[in-house]
C-alpha cells in the first residue's frame, strides 16, 4: 500500500465536491441560493430618478438678518427660514416616498422583481421578505430560468445584445472547462485509490499527476474567467445603475468554493509530481546496482563453462 496516495485521494474527492457544487449551485430553486456568482437589486429601483441635491440649501437669509439676530427683522427671518426649511424637508420626504410608491407599484406592474441572481447554469429572481429595507429581511426565491433564455426575453438594443452575446459564449466556454476540470478530479480519485492499493509504479504517478494537472488547469482557466467577468460586470452595473437605483454585489461565497477547488488539486499534482520523481530515483539506484550483480553473476557462469571445455565435458 502507498500511504501518499492519501493525500492526492483526499485533495481530488474536496475539488471535484467544490467544483460539481459551483457548476449546479443555483440550477434548483432554493438549491445554494447564497453562492451566486452576482446579485442585482432592482428593490429601489427608479426610487432617487428625481431626487433632489441634498447639499442644497435655501439662502433667503440676509447678511443683515445675521447680523442683527437681536432685531425684530432678523427674529422675524429666522422664523421664516425654519419654517421654510420645515416644509421644504416634509415636501421632498413625501415627494421621495411618493416616488419610491410609484416606482415600487410600476415595477411590479412591468414584472420586475426586487433581486436578481447569476448562476453558472441559469438565473434566479425573488423578493425581499418581509421588505427590502427592513433589517434582516431574506430572499423569496419566486423562479429560476435558464440563463440564455432569461436574457433572450428581453428586447435589449443591439450593442447590449452583442455584449451578452460575447458573455454568453464565454460561460459556455467555463461550462466546458468546468465539465473537463470535474471529470479529470473524478478519474484522478479513481486513479489515487488505485495507486494506494498497488506497489509503486511510476506509470500510476504519471497519470495521476497527469489527470491532477489537466484537473487543476481547468479549474484554474474557469475560475479566473468567471472572477473577472464578474469584477467587470459589477463595476460597469454600479457605474451606470446607481443613478436609477440598481446595485450589484459580487458572490463571495462562490468565489470561495471554486478557487479553493483550484487550490487542492494543485496541491494533489504537486503531490504526484514529488511521488514520480521520488520513484525514479529509487528506480535509478536499483538499476545501478543490479547490473554489478548480473557482471558478477555472469563472468561467474562463463569461467565455469570454460572449466568444462578444459576437462572435456
Amino acid at each position: 500500500m502507498r500511504v501518499i496516495a492519501l493525500f492526492p485521494l483526499a485533495c481530488a474527492i474536496v475539488g471535484f465536491i467544490l467544483s460539481l457544487l459551483a457548476l449546479l449551485a443555483g440550477s434548483e430553486k432554493s438549491f445554494m441560493e447564497d453562492y451566486h456568482i452576482i446579485t442585482l437589486n432592482t428593490s429601489t429601483l427608479g426610487h432617487n430618478v428625481f431626487g433632489s441635491d441634498s447639499d442644497a440649501t435655501p439662502t433667503s437669509t440676509s447678511a443683515s438678518a445675521t447680523a442683527s439676530a437681536t432685531s425684530t427683522v432678523g427674529r422675524i427671518g429666522n422664523f421664516i427660514t425654519g419654517v421654510t426649511d420645515n416644509v421644504t424637508d416634509r415636501v421632498e420626504d413625501e415627494f421621495n416616498e411618493l416616488v419610491a410608491d410609484v416606482a415600487n407599484n410600476l415595477a411590479a406592474e412591468l414584472g420586475i422583481n426586487q433581486w436578481y441572481s447569476l448562476h453558472m447554469l441559469n438565473w434566479c429572481q425573488g423578493n425581499y421578505k418581509p421588505n427590502a429595507t427592513a433589517e434582516g429581511a431574506s430572499k423569496n426565491i419566486t423562479s429560476c430560468t435558464n440563463r440564455t433564455a432569461f436574457l433572450s426575453d428581453i428586447n435589449w438594443p443591439d450593442d447590449i445584445n452583442r455584449g451578452l452575446d460575447a458573455l454568453n459564449a464565454a460561460f459556455n466556454a467555463v461550462f466546458i472547462l468546468y465539465a473537463i476540470g470535474i471529470a479529470a478530479a473524478g478519474l484522478a480519485i479513481i486513479g489515487s485509490a488505485a495507486a494506494f492499493f498497488l506497489e509503486d509504479s511510476r506509470l500510476i504517478s504519471f497519470g495521476n499527476c497527469g489527470l491532477a494537472s489537466l484537473s487543476f488547469s481547468a479549474l484554474c482557466i474557469t475560475s479566473s474567467l468567471v472572477t473577472y467577468v464578474q469584477t467587470k460586470a459589477v463595476n460597469i452595473i454600479n457605474k451606470y445603475g446607481n443613478a436609477v437605483g440598481a446595485y450589484a454585489d459580487r458572490g463571495g461565497k462562490y468565489m470561495a468554493i471554486t478557487w479553493v477547488a483550484v487550490v487542492v488539486m494543485f496541491l494533489a499534482a504537486i503531490t504526484w509530481v514529488v511521488d514520480f520523481f521520488i520513484g525514479r530515483r529509487n528506480q535509478t539506484r536499483e538499476y545501478t546496482e543490479k547490473p554489478h550483480t548480473r557482471r558478477i553473476w555472469g563472468r561467474s557462469r562463463h569461467s565455469d563453462e570454460a572449466q568444462l571445455r578444459r576437462a572435456g565435458v
